[in-house]
């Protein structure tokens, strides 16, 4: 038995983790998995010897599209050698190469963002042909308010519709573990992508307003465009002996382990999977309470850790510096919906519901 993964490439982000995470899981279920992945791009990642990739190698540029349609033939050859118990395509333009295959009426469409970081970028064509596009198709969201958005503002019919969760591995950490601090004075975390959406330089704000820098360090955990105005702002406000710029790391856990606080400063989320890492770790999350996820995490007592820092940019300050003091108890409470396990036996059992009937495929 297989899977069969779309993804533009393994280059580090979120929905690469994803998959990865998903991918593990399965083979621990005896499902190896084919990715067929659509950019020229070095992956970030440690590819398993269980995940079996067909890439076509195209250059991240205007004509991409064109290109996908000139190797169709080549990826539905590939296909026709397996069958698959599930099959899912993630994030643009991706699924517009799974929508042209031989297996485009058997696919979810895994929404990881929300369609207005799509919008933005698009001319108004394409927003509507985005509309047209997941308009008949079923979709996965990765956070309840990525399904409202697509419900409601979007008329996606709820038929066509489930959210499941990011899949994370559950082991829980003691804080009180023994093995080294990677840095010597503790630190905040800011952990993602250094891009505009991930606001890397509120988070900075926060910190240097905040004088944190008294009593800890600030350390990045992440690479992007966003890099150099990071370092000429650390360095307008001489903080280069308490700020570091450590780079993408393909294992942050042991940074997630002794960091005395995660700070999330995004604009826009789909279900951030840092803070969820960072729970399962033990440790203090404070996050933006941007749409969305973040409020899907932080709930019942840590909701109180939610903070609007364009708003109420004082208050998020105080909100972190309690944060630094005194936590609530982190429970299983706050990460058991995200289990692996759980989250791949949700997909299999969401795909077969869909394309699979009285043990044939189900095409509309």
């Amino acid at each position: 038995m297989k899977a069969l993964f779309f993804l533009n490439s393994f280059a580090g982000g979120g929905a690469e983790r994803v998959c990865l995470n998903l991918a593990s899981q399965l083979y621990k279920m005896h499902i190896e998995s084919d990715f067929v992945t659509v950019y020229n791009k070095n992956s970030d990642y440690d590819i398993p010897s269980y995940v079996h990739v067909f890439p076509l190698g195209i250059e991240d540029k205007p004509l991409a599209c064109l290109k996908i349609i000139k190797e169709i033939p080549r990826v539905n050859a590939f296909l026709s050698n397996s069958e698959y118990v599930l099959i899912t395509a993630h994030v643009q333009p991706s699924q517009f190469l799974a929508a042209l295959t031989s297996v485009r009426k058997r696919c979810l469409y895994v929404m990881h963002k929300s369609s207005h970081r799509i919008d933005e970028k698009s001319s108004w064509l394409g927003r509507v042909s985005m509309k047209l596009f997941f308009k008949a198709r079923k979709i996965v969201t990765v956070s309840r308010g990525i399904e409202k958005e697509l419900k409601e503002e979007y008329g996606i019919s709820i038929k066509n519709l489930v959210t499941i969760y990011n899949p994370c591995t559950v082991e829980p950490s003691n804080k009180e573990n023994n093995s080294k601090s990677l840095n010597k004075r503790p630190y905040i975390l800011v952990m993602g992508r250094l891009v505009e959406q991930k606001n890397p330089l509120l988070a900075l704000e926060l910190y240097y307003q905040g004088r944190f820098y008294l009593n800890y360090d600030l350390v990045y955990l992440g690479q992007g465009p966003i890099k150099s105005d990071l370092k000429r702002q650390i360095e307008k406000y001489e903080l280069s002996k308490y700020v570091f710029l450590v780079g993408f790391q393909k294992n942050p856990r042991p940074w997630l382990l002794k960091a005395s606080l995660l700070l999330s400063c995004s604009n826009q989320e789909g279900l951030p999977m840092n803070m969820i890492e960072a729970l399962l770790c033990g440790t203090p999350v404070v996050a933006a309470d941007c749409p969305y996820g973040p409020s899907e995490i932080l709930i019942d007592e840590l909701a109180n850790y939610l903070i609007y820092p364009e708003k109420e940019f004082e208050k998020s300050i105080l909100t972190i510096s309690s944060a630094l003091k005194s936590y609530p108890e982190i429970t299983e409470k706050y990460y058991e919906k995200f289990d692996s396990e759980l989250i791949t036996k949700t997909y299999l059992k969401v795909w077969r519901e869909c394309f699979v009937q009285n043990g044939k495929d189900f095409v509309e």
